[in-house]
């Protein structure tokens, strides 16, 4: 039986938060009401769902969590539970894409996402539609949208 701190790639591990790589914050809006909600979640009762990202050999990349990392660093946490999504940043996103319905994130966020795995990772929107099982007008609106 899986915890709620496990995922597909195995239980969460604990990481030091001043060890993440932050390089997708931007991808990422902040909410401002959610984060004070989350806030005083995580003081009452700590953090419930680990960050998620990718563990490469040299460094863990933060994708998902970055309200909770805030979070916990104004509650002066030094660790937080976290898994890997991947082996590799691109296949970081598609799982985080995949798993997210379309309202764990955003338009924005997506395109966002999206733009990084066409321009920063150099996939075709036929291979990025394949990776997450949607169609290439799906991916195509989305990057219209990150670029207009």
């Amino acid at each position: 039986m899986h915890s709620h701190l496990d995922s597909p790639s195995g239980p969460a591990l604990r990481v030091e938060l001043s060890q993440l790589d932050l390089r997708y914050e931007g991808c990422r809006l902040k909410s401002p009401a959610a984060e004070a909600r989350l806030l005083a979640a995580i003081a009452q009762a700590g953090i419930q769902e680990p960050l998620q990202g990718v563990e490469l050999v040299s460094v863990r990349i933060l994708l998902n969590g970055f309200k909770r990392l805030r979070c916990a660093r104004k509650l002066h946490l030094h660790t937080a539970p976290f898994v890997s999504l991947g082996t590799d940043e691109a296949s970081g996103i598609v799982c985080l894409l995949r798993a997210a319905n379309d309202h764990a994130l955003s338009l924005l966020e997506q395109a966002r996402f999206l733009d990084e795995l066409k321009a920063g990772r150099g996939l075709s929107v036929a291979e990025i539609a394949q990776q997450l099982s949607r169609s290439k007008a799906w991916v195509s609106l989305r990057l219209a949208f990150w670029r207009s």
